[in-house]
């Protein structure tokens, strides 16, 4: 009879862990919205639900004063000169690219300019798959994936508003780390948008910032 209990106790138990795991694998997947990104890059750090913890930092470039929220210890390779900065880690592939050309740029619309990047890419044998277009009060970008030889890689295109329009920006990172990194990438640019609407920051990134004035 004890034996007959044990067996009838272990069979329960095993029901009870294929329940549990049947519940987790249907429970939704958290994901990372674009409000937690902004509100941990405010706060110069967040954690994802996978646990990895990162670090935020801005640096101020050129002489129009652009902020350019960074991953803090995170890139691998930058490189800067008069008319543009650019930072990279190679193990992750995400990158992030800030141009300022001191050359004017003729102006266009943000369609026209959408358009131009399309057929660009696909002139060089590259066709993009374009998803959100977003225009905020200072600047305006276009969300796409397109195809590398290392798989897809999703890309950010932003620029700023204007008759000379002469700041633009490509942030970029593995199309499977498009609800991570990109919505991180993406709430990088709305918190630009943000300083440039709030006057050199207004205090949005407390004492994060180095000033570094290009010419």
């Amino acid at each position: 009879m004890y034996l007959d209990e044990k067996i009838a106790q272990m069979e329960r138990e095993r029901r009870k862990k294929e329940k549990e795991k049947e519940k987790e694998a249907t429970a939704p997947v958290k994901k990372l919205t674009l409000q937690e990104a902004l509100e941990g890059i405010c706060a110069g750090e967040m954690r994802l639900y996978e646990g990895e913890h990162l670090e935020f930092e801005t640096h101020v470039y050129s002489y129009q004063k652009v902020p350019m929220i960074l991953f803090k210890n995170f890139h691998q390779a930058f490189k800067e000169d008069k008319e543009g900065v650019i930072y990279i880690n190679h193990s992750k592939e995400v990158s992030q690219i800030l141009s300022w050309p001191k050359a004017k740029i003729k102006p266009v619309t943000f369609d026209q300019w959408s358009n131009q990047l399309v057929n660009g890419m696909a002139s060089n044998g590259l066709h993009a798959k374009v998803g959100e277009k977003k225009q905020l009060d200072y600047l305006e970008y276009i969300c796409f994936d397109v195809p590398t030889g290392k798989g897809w890689l999703y890309n950010i295109v932003f620029r700023r508003k204007g008759k000379e329009q002469s700041l633009t920006g490509n942030y970029n990172c593995l199309k499977e780390d498009k609800d991570t990194y990109g919505i991180i990438l993406e709430a990088m640019i709305v918190a630009m948008d943000q300083w440039f609407a709030q006057g050199e920051g207004g205090g949005l990134f407390g004492n994060q910032s180095r000033e570094e004035q290009g010419e």
